[in-house]
């Protein structure tokens, strides 16, 4: 009896003990890796599965010196001396499926920012479908933290400028909160764009947000800068035309640069745009300080985080004029008026595009929308926050510029929850706005191209074939800078009409369009693609459209004549009105977009009497030709060398003699030696290590 009943207490001890484990792994407070005989019922793995996963949202902050408690580390899969991410499995499973982390609160249905720590269902279901299967290892064993979060070097590289505080700040024991501001100046040979930056806290678990404003050079006049102002498309308007352009000047004031709040990354600023920053200014640094719930508030923290600015390295990588506008300020709330919604306004004077949202508000904010009031009357919500949650603040980077033409107002509003407090609360309560200005910056160029003869479409033809200066003495180059001799020089068309029409190339670059007027009241409309080959017109559509005034209405009246294919041509036909002058314009389809090209007939159009020409020879007699030479293609690795080695030395011959125009580089040679075995590209992976700047472009 005594045995079995000594049996009996150790199999309820043992019992116990497994429910105290289950249960401490439930509530997220286990750290002791799972037991070895955990059945695995999934074939989905952490190194190949759950690692990427993890890597993207988890790992920022839960790394060993990350802002989350430094005991979570999911850096690693984990053994018994050091737990990982399979220590906190069910615990990642119970956070995920009450979407408690990744910390975002930004309601779905705006969210559309390309910093969002949103978690697809995708990714969702396969990290619960690892712990639920047993969370197997995969097919390496201790599997070494990623690199960023080990390794002392700045994410997106060394910066150009590397910016940080005099000395250490230090918070004292028993301190909960603390607030640096520093000034600091900026070193510069001669003035600069910055395109991106990147904040580092040395403390990440103590620094609660870093912010950083631009002050212009003491004493210094807004500087003003020329920039091309952007014009509805005139296909009548003169060529040599210059572009409209004014002198814009900077706003005053100091400029929001940009904050860290816990879990960000660097910041890149969209491809050519920019915020100025002149020799002589200097910028300054705010850090808060937090201690977490759980820190030991007896232990003194000393911090010194810094700024890395990435800077535009030619004056011509920037084209597009950043700036940042505010709203607010803080807000005393007491009483009754804690309850009603407070409101932050900024007006955009000018065309602008805006990039990005930068939201300061107090711990008392209970929700949170931002608001763009268009002139015409339209509203749209572009952020809401419908649980603020002070602990995990967030800026908001748009995926896609939101267009605001002048007047355009931007507003924050704001719900505090405040309690029954009979002082006034004082809270923040500011909206930062990143834009970029629609009109392009006028920057001095790399080269000053000379003059050269255009054709009627206002293509270059010295680059294409058309009647340019000839070669350099000695390069053996023909008229127009195309070698004859190299047939695939001329993989690109040129942009003559083949039928005596109008030409024009599409906006995407690709689809070359031709009207022609081959006899009255019959308007022909030609579609090529980018080496004058005809496109099979039935993939296109569209209307020919005249308009007329109307007196009595005093409006434009339209009247639209539909284009349809004929069964074995190469073009679209229309029956118009028979008259000439003839005036219109075409609604043609191109690439699921309808699309505007302007016609005008004086007379109707001839087609042209022999080939087209390049070089000055024609390419297949008749009245007109599809057809391009033949590419030629070398047999071995030899002649490939020996070919490359003929365009360099061309290439650097139009260089030395400035016939920029005349360079081409036929992108349409490269994949053909490339199918060729011993000229397959190298694996994936095999390029080495990553250049700096790499994510810019």
């Amino acid at each position: 009896m005594r045995c079995k009943e000594s049996r009996r207490r150790r199999h309820f001890a043992a019992a116990a003990a497994t429910v105290a484990l289950a249960a401490l792994t439930l509530t997220g407070l286990a750290t002791d890796p799972a037991p070895a005989h955990v059945r695995i019922t999934t074939d989905i793995n952490f190194a190949d599965d759950v690692r990427p996963i993890l890597r993207r949202y988890c790992m920022p902050c839960h790394n060993p010196k990350g802002s989350a408690p430094d005991y979570i580390d999911l850096t690693t899969y984990g053994n018994d001396a050091k737990p990982g991410a399979r220590a906190w499995a069910v615990a990642i499973e119970e956070e995920l499926l009450t979407g408690r982390m990744p910390p975002w609160t930004a309601d779905a249905r705006y969210d559309h920012f390309r910093n969002s720590r949103r978690m697809s269902q995708r990714e969702i279901d396969i990290v619960v479908a690892w712990v639920q299967g047993g969370g197997p290892q995969g097919p390496r064993r201790n599997l070494p933290p990623p690199p960023e979060f080990t390794e002392e070097e700045w994410a997106l590289g060394v910066p150009d400028l590397v910016l940080e505080p005099a000395a250490e700040t230090v918070v004292a024991a028993g301190q909960q909160t603390a607030l640096q501001r520093e000034r600091l100046a900026v070193e510069l040979e001669e003035d600069a764009w910055i395109t991106g930056y990147e904040f580092r806290p040395r403390n990440p678990g103590v620094v609660y947000r870093m912010a950083a404003w631009v002050h212009g050079p003491d004493d210094a006049a807004p500087e003003q800068l020329e920039v091309e102002v952007q014009v509805p498309y005139d296909p009548f308007r003169d060529e040599d035309e210059p572009e409209p352009t004014r002198m814009r000047t900077a706003t005053t004031g100091p400029q929001f640069l940009g904050q860290w709040l816990r879990g960000d990354d660097p910041v890149l600023l969209p491809d050519g745009a920019g915020k100025r920053l002149r020799r002589g200014s200097t910028i300054e640094l705010v850090v808060e300080y937090r201690r977490r719930p759980n820190d030991d508030s007896r232990i003194e923290i000393r911090d010194r985080s810094s700024l890395g600015l990435f800077l535009a390295q030619t004056e011509d990588e920037v084209e597009l004029w950043v700036e940042s506008a505010g709203a607010g300020g803080e807000v005393a709330l007491k009483g009754r008026r804690a309850a009603r919604p407070q409101s932050a306004s900024l007006t955009l004077s000018e065309r602008a595009r805006l990039i990005g949202l930068h939201p300061e508000v107090g711990d008392r904010l209970d929700s949170m929308e931002v608001r763009v009031h268009f002139p015409d009357q339209r509203v749209q919500t572009v952020l809401y926050v419908p649980e603020y949650d002070p602990e995990f603040p967030a800026s908001y980077l748009f995926e896609e510029a939101v267009h605001a033409p002048p007047g355009t107002r931007v507003e924050l509003v704001g719900t505090f929850d405040v309690g029954r407090a009979r002082e006034a609360v004082v809270q923040p309560f500011a909206l930062h706005v990143d834009y970029e200005l629609d009109d392009h910056l006028v920057l001095p160029e790399i080269f000053e191209p000379r003059e050269e003869p255009q054709t009627r479409g206002g293509m270059l033809t010295g680059a294409f074939g058309g009647p340019a200066a000839g070669g350099a003495p000695g390069s053996g180059l023909a008229a127009g800078g195309l070698d004859p001799a190299d047939p695939n020089a001329a993989a690109h068309m040129d942009h003559n009409p083949l039928h005596g029409g109008q030409f024009f190339m599409a906006a995407n670059n690709y689809h070359h369009l031709e009207g022609a007027l081959p006899r009255p009241g019959e308007f022909r409309l030609y579609v090529y693609d980018d080496f004058k080959q005809p496109v099979d017109p039935r993939n296109f559509g569209g209307d020919v459209v005249f308009e007329a005034w109307n007196e009595e209405t005093e409006n434009w009246d339209e009247t639209r004549y539909p284009m349809s294919s004929v069964i074995g041509s190469d073009y679209l036909i229309s029956e118009i009105p028979d008259e000439l002058p003839s005036e219109f314009f075409a609604h043609v389809w191109l690439a699921g977009e309808q699309q505007r090209y302007d016609f005008y007939f004086e007379e109707t159009t001839v087609e042209p009497v022999g080939g087209a020409s390049r070089g000055g020879s024609a390419i297949r007699a008749g009245p007109h030709s599809h057809e391009r030479p033949p590419m030629t293609i070398p047999e071995d690795p030899v002649a490939i060398m020996a070919l490359m080695a003929l365009k360099r030395d061309r290439v650097r011959t139009q260089m030395e003699t400035g016939e920029w125009l005349t360079l081409y580089v036929p992108a349409f040679d490269a994949p053909r030696p490339a199918d060729r075995p011993e000229c397959a590209p190298a694996r994936p992976g095999a390029t080495g290590n990553r250049p700096r700047h790499a994510e810019r472009r």
